[in-house]
């Protein structure tokens, strides 16, 4: 398999402690009852390597956790399936669920999954049969993968786990897509891992959870303190209540210019950056808006592009912005060609980064694999799956998140650097063999267990690291802005 994705399943935050990507909370501040504890359910992604995987999506059915007391009944911690897409969690942690579970001592936790969904690109000289359905070389092709298991059963360490009251236990569980992904038919056989993520820094000070969470908004209360907001993921899925305060950001572009909760309307899709606190609730430090009500846009990873730059390719990762649409319903990772209207704007979603000097996004010059972009259509698509396509108006850069090794470091430049090296095949399939990094005084490091370090000083050649950033078409080799350094220390274990 080809450097793609894993997902690492930020799994229980007991006590109250989450992490979102795109998951869903039902109920993130229930009140304590006696002998109940809070606990918290997250996926995040970790990557695989032949093969590229461009999307990977899958249901988790359902999570227990089984008490050391076999006379004791398993706890749920899922109060309804949730539909994971894991390409896009390497640097981002996706939550399932937060509720109060009974205290006590846990040995170990099931995972159940169902309904897995590739899109790959076949990268060997062959075709290969995906079931009844062959994919050429070179070839985009999306197909329902085998799934060989259906739960997983994680024990051993960090297990036997005693959940007091007030006592803030955080579990992160990691989905490997790479080894979960067979090589031999490309079926699933899902491996996960799990480790407990500290909930106190080196000062003794709590640590809070970057989660982060896409929906539509269904309610807003202006009269709470703080003000808070309802957010709901996909079409059907569960709701978040996300706080705000004075530091909150709001980007809402041109749409609104105060910059401010007053920006926030019901059934606008959104995408909150937020802190989940030692309680169990969300406090969000960017809201960040992706379509107005009844207005239609839609994001995804550009595979390919035409040589005169008039049209690319894209995999869509926004499922539920075509699903009961007249745009009509597309799964996630279906691939989409994308033709440019006359006039297209460019723009860049910067997320408050001062971007260095040089870089641009401003014309079809700017367009490469790799990067993900929004996109804003004219008018509805052409053609049917796997022909499908799209004129748009408007392309904005998104942040990518990519991994690989690093080759080099520049601690004298200005910015700092690094050589990011052993890309995925599919940017190896496309002529790129590395891509600089740039580190801003902004840039965020922290490890697979979610502790942060002080910079680029903690790393050093060799290491397997996930960037989040901005990825530019710049000369010789791609530049890519770093929002977010995790270096991927966490080692795999195994489950029954």
């Amino acid at each position: 398999m080809s450097k793609a994705t894993s997902c690492s399943v930020s799994l229980l935050s007991f006590a109250a402690l989450l992490v979102g990507c795109s998951g869903g909370m039902s109920s993130p501040n229930q009140p304590l009852t006696p002998n109940m504890v809070q606990a918290s359910l997250t996926i995040h992604d970790n990557p695989p390597m032949g093969v590229t995987v461009l999307s990977f999506d899958i249901e988790v059915t359902g999570a227990e956790l089984r008490p050391s007391d076999s006379g004791k009944q398993p706890v749920s911690m899922l109060s309804e399936p949730e539909d994971i897409e894991l390409e896009h969690l390497q640097t981002q942690s996706a939550l399932l669920a937060s509720r109060s579970v009974p205290t006590g001592t846990y040995s170990s936790l099931m995972v159940s999954f169902a309904n897995p969904r590739m899109t790959i690109q076949n990268q060997t000289p062959n075709t290969l049969m995906l079931g009844s359905q062959s994919c050429l070389t070179q070839q985009i092709c999306e197909f329902d993968p085998k799934l060989n298991q259906s739960s997983v059963t994680v024990q051993g360490s960090p297990f036997p786990i005693t959940l007091t009251m007030n006592s803030p236990v955080v579990l992160k569980m990691d989905f490997n897509v790479d080894a979960s992904v067979q090589q031999n038919d490309l079926s699933i056989t899902p491996t996960v891992s799990l480790v407990q993520v500290p909930t106190t820094n080196s000062t003794g000070q709590q640590d809070e959870e970057d989660v982060e969470v896409v929906g539509r908004i269904t309610s807003i209360d202006q009269n709470s303190v703080p003000h808070t907001f309802n957010v709901q993921t996909g079409m059907n899925g569960p709701s978040f209540t996300i706080a705000t305060d004075n530091n909150t950001q709001f980007d809402f572009g041109t749409s609104c210019s105060t910059a401010d909760f007053s920006c926030l309307k019901i059934g606008q899709i959104v995408e909150v950056e937020a802190k989940m606190r030692p309680d169990g609730s969300l406090l969000a430090f960017e809201v960040k808006l992706f379509q107005p009500p009844n207005q239609m846009s839609f994001g995804g990873t550009i595979t390919s592009v035409s040589s005169g730059g008039s049209s690319f390719q894209i995999v869509l990762f926004d499922e539920e912005w075509f699903a009961g649409s007249e745009m009509g319903s597309f799964s996630m990772g279906a691939p989409i060609t994308i033709n440019l209207a006359t006039p297209t704007a460019f723009s860049i979603d910067s997320g408050g980064f001062m971007l260095p000097s040089g870089l641009s996004f401003a014309t079809p010059a700017d367009l490469m694999a790799g990067q993900k972009v929004r996109l804003h259509p004219t008018g509805l698509p052409s053609g049917m799956p796997p022909n499908v396509t799209v004129t748009v108006d408007q392309v904005q850069l998104e942040p990518s998140d990519i991994t690989g090794t690093i080759t080099a470091i520049n601690t004298a430049s200005n910015p700092q650097t690094f050589t990011l090296g052993m890309l995925p095949a599919f940017f190896q399939n496309a002529k790129i063999m590395s891509i600089q990094v740039d580190v801003l005084s902004n840039t965020q490091f922290e490890t697979e267990e979610d502790r942060m370090v002080s910079g680029l000083s903690s790393f050093k050649t060799g290491d397997t690291v996930s960037v989040r950033g901005l990825l530019f078409n710049t000369m010789t080799t791609p530049t890519m802005v770093a929002e977010k350094v995790v270096n991927r220390s966490m080692s795999f274990g195994t489950s029954d």
